[in-house]
């Protein structure tokens, strides 16, 4: 029987019941995320890692995609393409830096932290924000951006720290070898 794969590589059953699961503890682990629509903190960048690791740029994107839209619906905000958008940039960018590596240094993961922090969450997630707030006044814009800064500055070695001891914990390469 003939399929067509669309660019994506075929998975088999446990690997697509493993990417349901990881979806699934997303979703769980975006209801834990802490501040407000402007500046939150949150964890789900530790299972895109992971995605993007197990599963490449190509699966991770379009996982990021429904995951986007699925949280969306789920927590009673409002629908908003631009942050779709940041998704798939940012579980693209993670996934062309992690797919198909063992291990991953921890230069590695800093230089991709860093890209992911600087392009969708500081430029890309602070365009978003002052379009959804109609936000036109240039100083609150340049507050808003310093502030969204800051913040992704004292983050940025606390992801890094946590990707790295999650992309390369031998527990979870023993799970990722068992699927």
């Amino acid at each position: 029987m003939k399929t067509l794969s669309y660019g994506l590589s075929q998975l088999r059953t446990k690997q697509l019941a493993m990417l349901g699961i990881l979806m699934a503890l997303q979703l769980v682990i975006s209801r834990f995320s802490l501040g407000t629509a402007t500046i939150k903190v949150g964890f789900t960048f530790l299972i895109v890692g992971i995605i993007a690791k197990w599963y490449g740029p190509y699966w991770g994107m379009l996982v990021a995609t429904f995951m986007d839209v699925i949280s969306s619906l789920m927590n009673g905000y409002g629908y908003f393409w631009g942050f779709t958008i940041s998704a798939i940039i940012a579980a693209g960018i993670y996934g062309f830096s992690f797919y198909n590596r063992q291990t991953i240094s921890i230069l590695r993961v800093v230089i991709t932290v860093f890209f992911v922090l600087l392009i969708v969450n500081v430029i890309l997630n602070t365009l978003w924000v002052t379009l959804i707030g109609n936000i036109h006044n240039t100083q609150t814009i340049l507050s808003l951006l310093w502030l969204r800064i800051i913040k992704q500055i004292v983050f940025w070695p606390i992801q890094s720290i946590l990707l790295f001891l999650l992309l390369n914990n031998k527990t979870i390469e023993t799970l990722h070898s068992k699927i």
